[in-house]
């Protein structure tokens, strides 16, 4: 981190902080990329039947 300031207001990030931190976030979370796809697992319903 670049700096810590604690005066209640909101601070200015550069962008390589910003993305620094993303990174940190991401770095256990699994790839979304890499996840195999889903097959189709739901049955088409049946029309109403009108009497």
């Amino acid at each position: 981190m670049a700096r810590e300031l604690t005066t209640g207001k909101a601070q200015a990030v550069t962008a390589e902080d910003f993305n620094e931190r993303v990174k940190r976030l991401l770095a256990d979370k699994p790839d979304p990329r890499k996840a195999d796809p889903k097959a189709k697992s739901f049955k088409p319903s049946k029309p109403p039947v009108n009497d």
